[in-house]
Order: structure tokens, then sequence, then C-alpha cells
């Protein structure tokens, strides 16, 4: 290669192929067929909700608080790899060029993060703020004018020794308020916050100055954000690529110790092990019941919402768990085991269904203790039984495959 904007050229091309050979399989899923559905469903609800937003509702707050999630996690895809820190490092006085082809990329490709929630927000900040299109399309504007500062910062904060997680914080904090002000129509409040962000820029701009690149750090965070996606890959296919991480939660040890000691029940016990112990399986199980959790608390659905609510969460969270049935494939070592293919599903089995009943009984509660009786007990008794229609009907189908 004659030239850095070759390298990055390459580089780009290669990511492109392989994020399509993986969206093959993504997009192909029937799945998709469900979200559809899902969506369906969820904007008839949506459209009902918006009939009758309780008063008082913090419409706007929310709003903010999603937009300023979205335009904070901005950052530049810089394709780096583990190899370049030796083979780059004597170019790395024109590795500008690189980087100038790079943050254009990352802009665009990452703009899906702020359409998603403005066209969801859209309907909701019609109602609360009575305005027209274009005022919305003046807001969206500026939200991207706020994410490509955002960008600018998080690159420039790269050069520097600053904590990352402050100044994501930092950054949040005043994403959130930008976004809070211009979408309220507080136009006076939102000036010297982008006043404020300029100084960031100005700040880091000059912090810079002179600084070489922070190459571990940039090829650490390249190789998270590829994490990223080869973990959401791995639910609809293998991932060779995929780097498992473990994480000791000694609160949670007590469900192991629970896990009858024999032979046949050694898949039970890996199976288990997995789940409270890895950073992807009990983290979606985690985050889903919070999530949904929030939303029956807060969002009050009717007796057939809220066992929709629940069935759409153990299905989400079960189609994604599936994965753990091939945690142990790649390794060698439990192929010597003297354990049976059907001592394994049937550990899998037993473990998935355990994890779907505890997320429809902690539903259930959530309903219960909201004072909603009769949702938390169908929700609870629907949530039963689809579990075991899942388990033993769907999950088995898609293991034997």
């Amino acid at each position: 290669m004659n030239s850095v904007e070759e390298i990055w050229k390459k580089r780009l091309e290669e990511h492109t192929k392989e994020v399509q050979s993986y969206l093959k399989y993504m997009l192909n899923d029937h799945l998709l067929i469900v979200v559809v559905f899902m969506l369906g469903g969820g904007a008839v609800w949506y459209s009902q909700w918006l009939k009758a937003i309780p008063e008082g509702f913090p419409a706007i707050w929310i709003m903010a608080a999603v937009f300023g999630l979205a335009i904070t996690a901005s950052s530049v895809r810089t394709l780096l790899k583990e190899a370049d820190i030796v083979f780059l490092l004597p170019l790395e006085k024109k590795m500008e060029a690189y980087f100038k082809q790079a943050f254009p990329y990352s802009f665009f490709s990452q703009l899906y993060m702020l359409i998603l929630p403005a066209v969801v927000f859209a309907p909701l900040y019609f109602a609360v703020q009575h305005a027209g299109g274009l005022d919305y399309l003046w807001v969206f504007l500026q939200l991207l004018i706020i994410k490509g500062f955002n960008m600018q910062v998080s690159w420039l904060s790269s050069f520097t020794e600053s904590s990352k997680g402050l100044e994501a914080v930092i950054r949040y904090v005043l994403n959130a308020l930008l976004a809070y002000f211009i979408l309220s129509g507080h136009w006076l409040f939102a000036l010297p916050l982008y006043a404020v962000l300029l100084l960031l820029v100005f700040y880091f701009n000059r912090a810079s100055k002179g600084k070489g690149l922070k190459w571990e750090r940039l090829i650490s965070q390249e190789n998270a954000k590829k994490q990223s996606f080869y973990r959401l890959a791995n639910l609809f296919t293998d991932v060779p690529k995929l780097k498992k991480q473990a994480r000791r939660r000694k609160y949670l040890d007590w469900v192991l110790s629970a896990v009858k000691y024999s032979q046949a029940h050694s898949y039970h016990y890996m199976f288990a092990r997995a789940f409270v112990r890895g950073t992807d399986y009990f983290g979606i199980f985690a985050r889903l019941t919070v999530i949904t959790a929030l939303i029956l608390l807060f969002f009050s659905p009717n007796m057939t919402g809220a066992v929709l609510v629940v069935l759409c969460a153990l299905f989400l969270t079960g189609i994604q768990i599936i994965a753990l049935y091939k945690h142990f494939d790649l390794l060698m070592l439990p192929e010597l085991y003297p354990v049976s293919l059907q001592d394994k599903k049937k550990g899998f089995y037993h473990v998935l269904q355990n994890v779907l009943l505890i997320q429809a009984a902690v539903l259930g509660i959530v309903l219960l203790a909201a004072g909603k009786w009769a949702e938390g007990g169908l929700g609870l008794a629907a949530g039963i039984v689809f579990t075991f229609i899942f388990v033993q009907g769907y999950v088995r189908a898609r293991v034997a495959k």
C-alpha cells in the first residue's frame, strides 16, 4: 500500500464485508418477524397511550435523557488492529489523513442511534409541545450538531490522560441538559451550555497539542466496539472471534451450590456457572428485567398490555440466552467428559427454564407491589405457561437443528 488513505480504504472494505456477512444471518432470522409483530402491537398501544398522557408525565426529561445517552455514545471508529502498534507506529506522524477519513464514516454510521429515538419520540413531542414537523426537524439538526461536538471531544480526549469515565459523565449531563432546553424551546438556557461544550472542545484541543497517539487505548476501544457487535451477532450464528469474559459474582454463589452434585448434572452446573458469571447472559437478563419492570411501573398498561409486556420480556430474554447452549462448543475439554448429549440438552433446558421462571416471578411481584393484583397474577400465570411452551417447544426445535 502506498499511503495511509489506502490502509483506511482497505480496512473499511474488510469491516464492511465482515458486518454484511453477519447481517445476512441476523436479518434472515425469524426473530425479525416477531420483532415486526411486536413493533406493530407497540405502535398501536403507543398511539392509544398518547391520547391520554398522564398529567405531569416528564416526557421532555425522558426524551432528553435518551438523546443524551445517544449523543454521549458518539465516538470515532478507528478500525485499528493490535498489530498496528508495531507496524503503523513509524507512520504515526502521517496518520492524520487516516483518522480524517474515520470521522465522516463514524458520524454517518452512528446516525441510527439518533434517528431511532427521534422517530419513536416524534409523536410524543408533537403531543406535549403542540409543535409541528419543522420545529422537530430544527431540534434534530441541533442534536446532530451536538453529536459532532461530542465526537470531537471524545477523540481529542483520547490523546490525554483524562479519565474516560469522568469525561463521559460530564458530557452526558451537558448533553441531556442541552437536549432538554432545546426540546422545551428554552433557547436562552441552551446558549450557555453550547458555550461550555465549545470550551470543552477548545480545552481538549489545547491539551492534546503535541501529544502522541495513545495506541493501547485506541486499540482497546476499537476491540471493545467489535466485541459488542460480535456479541449481538452471536445470538444468531457462531462467531469465532468473540472473546468470552467472566466476572465473579460472589453474591450469586448460592445459585451454583443449589445444583445437584452428580455426573448427570455436570452441564446443569456448567451452564448455570456460565450464566451467573458471564457478562453477556446475566447482563441481558438483568437489563431486560429492569427495563420491563420500569415500563410496568411508570407506563401503567392495562391488563392485556401488562401481560403482553411480560411475555415480550420473556421472549426477548429467552431468544438471546439460547446462545448459551453453544457456550462450550469451541472448547475441547468438555468433549472428554463422560456425559451424554442428552444430559447436556437437559442441563441447558433446565437452566433456561429456571431463568425465565425467575424473571416471570420478578415481573409478577413488581405488578403486585404496584397494587395491580389482577395484572400481577395473570402476568405471572401467563409467564409460567409461556416459559414451558417456549422451552419445551421452540427451544427444543431450535437446538435440534
